[in-house]
């Protein structure tokens, strides 16, 4: 009985981690005072070359993220 109790506890905090993750973590949303997010696609390469460029006096870093 106590190791299906403690399946359970460890199921709702799994639960409410991914629920809680999805909530911060999971939207497509940039938060208030940043710009939005940009989809890189072959159409949005010269606007980011643009933007990057025109970034010379600040810190700029570009950070490629994949699923695989």
């Amino acid at each position: 009985m106590a190791l299906k109790r403690s399946s359970v506890v460890v199921l709702i905090v799994v639960i409410a981690a991914a629920v809680l993750g999805y909530r911060q973590f999971g939207t497509h949303h940039a938060p208030a005072g940043q710009p939005p997010l940009v989809h890189l696609n072959a159409g949005a390469f010269e606007t980011l070359r643009t933007d990057f460029n025109g970034a010379q006096d600040s810190i700029r870093l570009i950070v490629l993220l994949s699923p695989t």
